[in-house]
């Protein structure tokens, strides 16, 4: 656990105020910055138990919650966009360069569920991210990710819902409001309840029309743009029917080096709560070290002598 409470303070992402746990280790000298982003089923006191290896490992950390979750402002409550909130991690690299603490020029994202690929979508526009971590990754590409959790049948009906929906907003209603996840397995049946519990602020529900932005997320398809940017992908290899490994294995091949791919032996829950919750920890405390703790300056190559041309 977390030996103090963070500081609750609040930036400005596009107009909207949000709101993020900022941890700082006890250090005199500025020191490197993370934020820290959620999956669509929790909320920023969720990643406590994330951000309390980093700040051990002598990081400054800003767990965030997105616009219109948590303890963040905006309307209507759990719109839950992805671009927005690739937005709000880059509001939040801002709101980090201007904190004394931090050094503005060692800030990293790391990112648990989709809450990676938006990390990665951010720091593919915003090379003030000089590094990335993934936990348990899942929606490279929202189509295809829902496809493969409910079916093309389940597609198609909720395709349906969403030209009802469409019909319902265009006549000046309010997009339905739907659960976030309904999860299947016994393991994780109970999750949002218990989560609920845990967190005060924290809703399993979302918009309806937040499916529409989920299915043209794609950032696969810019994550070849990463690089240099250094990436970890920390994976599931066990049973995880929302953290699919075939899913982070395309989004990793299609990535520009330096990059690394860990594949751990656990399943849905294994990263987040434990058994493996220590190895990924390790694994993305020692990526950061190795990425943020020194900042090579880029050495240009010596331009070359001029040849003397023999001319006739």
């Amino acid at each position: 656990m977390m030996d103090q409470a963070p500081r609750k303070v609040t930036f400005n992402s596009l107009g909207t105020s949000c709101a993020g746990d900022l941890y700082l280790p006890e250090v005199d000298s500025p020191v490197p910055g993370l934020v820290l982003g959620h999956s669509g089923v929790m909320v920023k006191e969720a990643l406590a138990v994330f951000a309390a290896y980093f700040v051990r490992a002598g990081f400054a950390v800003l767990a965030i919650d997105y616009r219109t979750v948590g303890a963040s402002e905006g309307e209507p409550r759990g719109q839950d966009h992805p671009l927005r909130q690739v937005e709000d991690f880059r509001s939040a690299i801002s709101y980090l360069e201007g904190r004394p603490e931090v050094d503005a020029a060692r800030i990293g994202l790391w990112g648990v569920s989709v809450g990676g690929s938006v990390a990665v979508q951010a720091a593919v526009l915003d090379r003030r991210a000089k590094c990335v971590v993934v936990q348990s990754p899942s929606v490279w590409n929202g189509w295809r990710y829902l496809e493969r959790l409910v079916g093309h049948a389940g597609v198609h009906a909720l395709r349906d819902r969403l030209d009802e929906d469409w019909q319902r907003r265009y006549e000046g209603g309010a997009s339905a409001r739907v659960p976030h996840l309904s999860l299947d397995g016994e393991s994780v049946r109970d999750a949002p309840d218990v989560a609920a519990k845990m967190f005060p602020s924290y809703r399993n529900e979302k918009t309806l029309d937040s499916t529409e932005q989920l299915l043209t997320f794609a950032p696969e398809d810019l994550i070849h743009r990463l690089a240099p940017t250094p990436l970890l992908m920390i994976a599931n290899g066990g049973w995880d029917p929302y953290h699919l490994l075939e899913e982070a294995q395309s989004a990793y091949a299609k990535a520009g080096e330096p990059k690394r791919l860990e594949v751990l032996p656990y399943d849905v829950l294994g990263l987040y709560t434990g058994p493996g919750l220590d190895e990924a920890m390790a694994l993305a405390v020692d990526w950061f070290d190795r990425h943020l703790r020194v900042i090579r300056a880029v050495t240009p190559t010596p331009a070359a002598e001029p040849v003397a041309v023999m001319t006739q």
